[in-house]
């Protein structure tokens, strides 16, 4: 069964080209997928794809121009905020900048309890920094983290936290935006397999996005490829990069460096 199902999305964004002259920029065109209950959909493509656009229509932080967006079988994109905002919860987010996205003025145990203290208003601080404490250690950092700062850590540590945070509301559907990207390569891998297993243990349903179609077929059950908006190439992961059919695709399977 479908956790989410987008059907013929589009999002166009009105630009000045001149002489008072309007044109469009189609963001995304006409995109249509879904991602069964469990599972890992990959999106892939270059700077400027669309792949971001889609991750934030989703979580309507952007508005779509067209389109629909089914998530347990409740449209959402035309839905109220106030409807919304118990979906919230389930569907949340791992951005692609570890510093950018942790506030560095609050502690570690603040960064963790501020979404719990939103979903979670019946229950106490000494709860919710229980909760803290049990999602750093799964994700591989020790208790005492809780009273520091995110200057105080790596790059794949302040990742780790940023997991954390995401896991804090038991969500369902979570959206990987190049979550692996600002990262060195040498922590890149040990990100992917904790996102892995973590899917494994609390059965989450993954939209990843990425530029690097070796990352996304590590992580992918299926994958969809997007240029300039649209969708080019989609399919099971191992058909999309071993047999792929589209010359956009066969571009991005070239430029994967080969070690050795």
């Amino acid at each position: 069964m479908a956790l989410l199902r987008v059907e013929n999305l589009q999002v166009h964004f009105p630009i000045q080209s001149g002489w008072g002259k309007r044109d469009v920029v189609k963001a995304v065109d006409d995109v249509s997928f879904e991602i069964p209950e469990g599972k890992t959909l990959g999106l892939v493509g270059e700077s400027g794809s669309g792949k971001s656009t889609v991750s934030r229509t989703l979580l309507k932080l952007q508005s779509p121009t067209s389109g629909r967006a089914y998530y347990r079988d409740q449209e959402i994109l035309a839905m109220p905020e106030s409807a919304f905002r118990p979906l919230r919860r389930e569907m949340q987010m791992i951005f692609q900048d570890p510093i950018g996205s942790l506030n560095p003025r609050m502690t570690i145990e603040s960064i963790l309890a501020e979404p719990q203290s939103i979903h979670f208003k019946d229950q106490s601080r000494r709860q919710w920094r229980d909760v803290s404490a049990g999602l750093l250690k799964r994700v591989g950092l020790p208790e005492d983290a809780l009273n520091r700062y995110p200057h105080e850590f790596s790059g794949g540590q302040r990742q780790r936290i940023g997991i954390a945070r995401a896991l804090a509301v038991r969500p369902k559907f979570l959206i990987c935006d190049e979550p692996v990207s600002a990262l060195d390569v040498s922590v890149q891998a040990s990100i992917l397999n904790l996102l892995k297993d973590l899917q494994d243990e609390f059965g989450l349903t993954y939209l990843f996005i990425a530029h690097d179609l070796a990352v996304v077929r590590h992580m992918s059950d299926s994958i969809i490829v997007m240029n300039r908006g649209v969708v080019v190439e989609s399919g099971p992961a191992d058909d999309v990069c071993e047999r792929p059919q589209h010359e956009y695709t066969k571009k991005l399977l070239a430029s994967i460096p080969v070690l050795g």
